[in-house]
């Protein structure tokens, strides 16, 4: 009984290795541009360093192309497995990276670094059956808890929160056309499942706040206060690019790397990209900062 047991274990560690090792592998930055067969059930997610304004991704081969949004994410459904080269064009820009490994009903998430002409995966790939999500885009239809965003299907069934400025609002105040952001799941048919969705667009008691997107240098830091519990860097106020931004316990912060950092670790002379909600008196309610 004991011996099957180890078998059993020793198989299933097998079959993860063999998942984790058929997942990406090489990043040459460049590559004959594979022609992939049309048609597959693999996705592609990621983000994009050194992009610009107006950029958009497609797989080689495929008619499979999708927007990159204004921080960088992107995320592709359909894609064939095996190796697929994605290709990357927007103003000055016609870059190509081959992302091998992919695998049918799995995510692989991807970094990918552009320079001039060429573009290359900085890290390692990962595969997974589900992967953490957020991106923004216009919304093209609803049709009850289903959104079509950006081109991608958004299933917000079970969506916790949705706001608009600081009000939390109905799921069905929502309406084609508008501009939001949304937090989630991304599943490995393509469809995210929604947890938060921001309208970003002003309207009904948003108190006459905006959407911002900046960067700039990180000028002050002011001290972060405590929550009932005690615990710091609960919020705190920055000063990045000569505008105040005011941080609280929903604020999230990140590398540019992706790997998670506290309020606290932020640093005088740092480079910040922030997104929040601008207030009337100019100050912005930070919903996320990226750091580097």
């Amino acid at each position: 009984m004991r011996r099957n047991r180890f078998v059993s274990l020793s198989l299933a560690g097998l079959f993860l290795a063999l998942l984790a090792a058929g997942c990406g592998g090489s990043s040459a930055v460049t590559g004959p541009e594979t022609a992939s067969p049309v048609g597959g059930n693999a996705v592609v997610q990621g983000t994009v360093t050194g992009a610009s304004a107006g950029l958009q991704v497609g797989v080689v081969g495929t008619p499979l192309v999708a927007p990159v949004d204004e921080e960088g994410q992107f995320a592709l459904a359909g894609v064939p497995s095996g190796t697929a080269t994605l290709r990357f064009e927007g103003s000055g820009i016609d870059a190509r990276v081959p992302v091998p490994g992919l695998q049918d009903g799995l995510v692989t998430s991807v970094t990918v670094q552009l320079s001039g002409g060429t573009a290359q995966l900085s890290g390692t790939p990962s595969c997974t059956p589900t992967a953490e999500t957020f991106f923004s885009g216009t919304i093209d239809s609803i049709a009850g808890p289903r959104l079509v965003v950006a081109g991608r299907t958004v299933d917000a069934g079970q969506v916790k929160k949705v706001w608009r400025g600081e009000r939390r609002i109905q799921l069905s105040e929502l309406q084609a056309g508008e501009k939001v952001k949304v937090w989630g799941t991304l599943r490995g048919d393509g469809v995210v499942l929604a947890g938060e969705i921001a309208a970003l667009t002003t309207g009904p008691g948003s108190n006459g706040e905006t959407w911002v997107s900046f960067t700039g240098k990180v000028e002050s830091v002011g001290a972060s206060s405590l929550d009932v519990q005690g615990n710091p860097n609960v919020g705190s106020n920055l000063v990045v690019k000569g505008i105040t931004v005011r941080t609280d316990g929903q604020t999230k912060v990140k590398r540019s790397d992706g790997s998670p950092m506290s309020l606290g670790e932020i640093k005088v002379g740092q480079t910040a990209t922030v997104d929040g909600w601008k207030k009337t008196d100019g100050s912005v309610r930070a919903t996320q900062i990226v750091i580097g």
